[in-house]
């Protein structure tokens, strides 16, 4: 399930990689979107992974981890050049050998589509952005099959939001419906409405994993640089108004100078979600962790001394939490890098993060 735990970072380069094409666009550029659809055996990146390349061979992303990058920057240039989309399959290759190919003995297919100048693809870039700040799970699926290869259409589970088909070619959405999270991106033999089957891939793309900090002191700022290099959706919570600013926290999502129980529940906190309580201050962390311990939020951590934990777990006993609920918070919170440096600290933290989150998708 490599590619589930990967899901989350892929709908943030997906998002990346528009920006960086309609850069280029902008800039005179035309451009190419690769796509790994494929793998067997062990391979470098999980199946979703994408790089753009443009006709002045610039390239962004990655498919393989530098295993073929090179070849597909030469062939995306076809691609652009005859507006046609490509399926290109890469094996086993020796390290002494001279064709392009894996070194790690796995295989690859990877789909290479023409995104030019053109109308359809300034409505497919406009119906994906506006789909992920609906923040809900939609499908993005590209056709394999000779005729259509290349093909996009972006759906959720009720109507089709996006495609380069014809009006009379419809698809069975149905079929998608059993399509879970865990399931994340693969081929599948999709039903047409008259019964026909035609090969897809299907990426099924959900909104970023949020990274929710209350406090807004030194930590936090190297905890939201970190997070947002990982395509975590960061969210700062903190009351004390000159700390929760723009200036401090540019690269945040959003910033609330809010005591977190007046605004923390409608953030509505969800199974995939990390809540860090770092403020140092028992008006600000009680109420937050009270409220994270009410959800079904992954990781909840927090940050202090031993006296610290110690204060802040005998005033949830004395509010009614048992131990089965105290074991939830991670205490002390991140890695034990044997660390006192800022930066260092939430270079533990979210690692601690990331760790719970893969043994969550590996169950």
């Amino acid at each position: 399930m490599e590619h589930a735990a990967h899901k989350d970072t892929i709908v943030n380069t997906l998002a990346k990689l528009i920006g960086t094409i309609q850069r280029w666009h902008a800039a005179g550029k035309e451009a190419a979107l690769a796509i790994l659809v494929r793998s067997s055996g062990t391979s470098p990146l999980p199946v979703g992974e994408m790089m753009a390349i443009s006709s002045a061979f610039d390239m962004q992303g990655a498919v393989s981890r530098g295993c073929v990058e090179s070849a597909i920057l030469e062939i995306a240039q076809d691609a652009i050049k005859n507006n046609r989309a490509l399926l290109q399959h890469y094996g086993f290759s020796d390290q002494s050998a001279w064709e392009v190919g894996l070194t790690c003995g796995g295989a690859i297919d990877v789909l290479i589509e023409p995104m030019l100048q053109s109308r359809n693809t300034t409505g497919f870039f406009e119906c994906v952005l506006a789909q992920l700040k609906t923040e809900k799970p939609f499908y993005l699926l590209l056709f394999l099959d000779e005729e259509h290869l290349g093909e996009k259409l972006i759906c959720d589970h009720e109507k089709v939001l996006y495609s380069d088909l014809p009006a009379s070619f419809t698809i069975a959405l149905d079929g998608l419906r059993a399509v879970s999270e865990l399931d994340g991106s693969h081929v599948m033999d999709l039903s047409l409405a008259k019964g026909k089957k035609l090969p897809v891939f299907v990426n099924y793309l959900q909104p970023a994993n949020r990274l929710i900090m209350i406090g807004a002191a030194e930590i936090a700022i190297y905890l939201t640089k970190i997070a947002k290099l990982l395509g975590f959706n960061v969210v700062i919570i903190d009351p004390r108004t000159m700390f929760a600013t723009q200036v401090r926290f540019p690269d945040a999502d959003t910033i609330l100078a809010k005591w977190p129980q007046d605004c923390l529940p409608a953030l509505n906190l969800k199974a995939q979600d990390a809540l860090v309580v770092i403020s140092h201050d028992e008006k600000i962390d009680l109420p937050a962790l009270q409220i994270g311990l009410e959800s079904s939020v992954s990781y909840i951590g927090l940050l202090g001394s031993q006296k610290t934990r110690q204060d802040r777990f005998t005033a949830l006993r004395e509010a009614g939490w048992q131990e089965p609920d105290l074991a939830r918070l991670h205490a002390p919170i991140g890695l034990d890098i044997g660390s006192k440096k800022a930066d260092e600290i939430a270079l533990s933290i979210l690692s601690e993060i990331i760790q719970e989150k893969n043994r969550s998708l590996s169950v």
